[in-house]
């Protein structure tokens, strides 16, 4: 495609004025990203031309690329550069810009050839989106740890390095997590055979099974949700926001993708009810509305939400306003909330934003709910996935027991 000679330095404002549209300040964008721009002008400046070409700009991204790498610039920063190489680059070829936000940056940058191997492999096939991210990660950090060794083919990758590679990753992953990974790369090298890829033939290798551990994963306490709730500010606008959606994932269960998707025209208030297709399995799901959550997300949708066009229920309290990008961003809240509660975290006890899922269980198994109607409610499929909520009930399983305090015992001997 022919481009009109643009440059550079007349790009930068025209670029900040359609971020404004999106609901930046005017403060944010000239006290703040005008500096991220103005590094990639110096460049050019250094180049010496102003005239926009999306090479000069890549070059710019390689040498942050590379002081990052050395230590001379943080990673937020050069972050930032890459967000304003890549909008750039998006308003030079179409003329305008789609906000989108760019949640999932990575450490494990790649060279050209691996990161032509890595999006061939994720355009092989249709994933799902759930797990795509988590397909790309684990290629990616397989990938990276092949390039910090020195190689810039799989061609040049043996059988021994790949083992390598799991020995070092290993310490660092739960058995759980490291079946996962060699699973994502089994299916990387399986889509490498099959397109004539030159790359180490270790898919035996990597089908080595490894036992998973099970857990009993803990959850959110009553007492512990009420010190949660307690720290929300509910006289601002995220403040009504946050408590809505704490509240809806404590008495519905909601998964938070799922509460991030959720849309005005999902809840029927006359029968209070909620309607959704869970992003997890595409399955349709009807949960009654509580009285007290429901009156929490009227707050919001009417004192606090702002004004948009968007269909979703909840929003980003700060510019640009548009719906959040997915559950992620919940988890961050609640966590913050968590801290604020001065409630201790340890590894894998439960106490995240999906723990309020195990906590509605947890009190619905205390009630006396069949395991059957936990499940539908949970959205689960198939009934394996609640026994994990069956070990978070002690006291209850404590008054199954039987009493021994009436059977005599009589010590006779000791039999040997």
């Amino acid at each position: 495609m022919k481009h009109n000679t643009m440059y550079v330095d007349e790009m930068i404002p025209q670029v900040l004025d359609i971020l404004e549209t999106y609901g930046y300040s005017k403060r944010t964008l000239w006290m703040n990203m005008y500096g991220e721009f103005s590094r990639i002008k110096s460049f050019y400046q250094r180049q010496g031309t102003l005239v926009y070409d999306p090479e000069i700009t890549e070059a710019c991204v390689r040498e942050a690329t590379e002081q990052y790498r050395e230590g001379r610039i943080q990673r937020s920063f050069y972050n930032t550069v890459r967000k304003a190489a890549s909008r750039l680059n998006e308003y030079y070829h179409t003329g305008t810009l789609e906000w989108s936000c760019n949640k999932r940056n990575t450490k494990y940058t790649l060279c050209d050839e691996f990161n032509r191997l890595l999006d061939a492999f994720l355009h092989s096939r249709d994933f799902h989106k759930n797990t795509k991210w988590d397909f790309a990660w684990a290629v990616r950090r397989y990938l990276y740890f092949f390039e910090q060794m020195g190689f810039r083919r799989m061609a040049d990758v043996t059988m021994k390095h790949v083992r390598q590679f799991i020995v070092a990753a290993a310490p660092e992953m739960t058995d759980g997590s490291l079946h996962n990974l060699l699973c994502y790369i089994r299916q990387f090298h399986i889509f490498l055979q099959e397109n004539g890829e030159a790359a180490p033939d270790c898919i035996e290798l990597l089908s080595y099974p490894i036992p998973r551990k099970t857990r009993i994963k803990g959850y959110i306490t009553d007492d512990e949700l009420v010190r949660i709730m307690a720290q929300i500010n509910t006289k601002t606008a995220m403040g009504k926001r946050d408590a809505a959606i704490i509240s809806l994932g404590a008495t519905t269960g909601l998964r938070a993708v799922d509460i991030v998707h959720l849309r005005l025209e999902d809840i029927d208030w006359r029968k209070g009810e909620i309607r959704i297709s869970q992003s997890k399995t595409s399955e349709s799901l009807s949960l009654p509305l509580v009285h007290e959550t429901g009156e929490l997300i009227k707050d919001y949708i009417l004192n606090a939400r702002p004004a948009s066009a968007y269909g979703e229920i909840f929003l980003r309290a700060r510019a640009p306003i548009c719906p959040l990008a997915d559950g992620v961003p919940v988890g961050d809240m609640f966590d913050q909330y968590v801290k604020k509660a001065g409630i201790e975290r340890k590894p894998y006890d439960g106490k995240t934003f999906h723990g309020l899922r195990r906590h509605l269980a947890k009190n619905l198994i205390a009630s006396g709910v069949p395991v059957t109607t936990i499940a539908q409610i949970l959205g689960h499929q198939s009934m394996e996935s609640v026994k994990q909520y069956l070990s978070l009930d002690g006291q209850n399983l404590k008054e199954c027991a039987l009493d021994f305090s009436a059977i005599p015992l009589a010590r006779e001997g000791v039999v040997m």
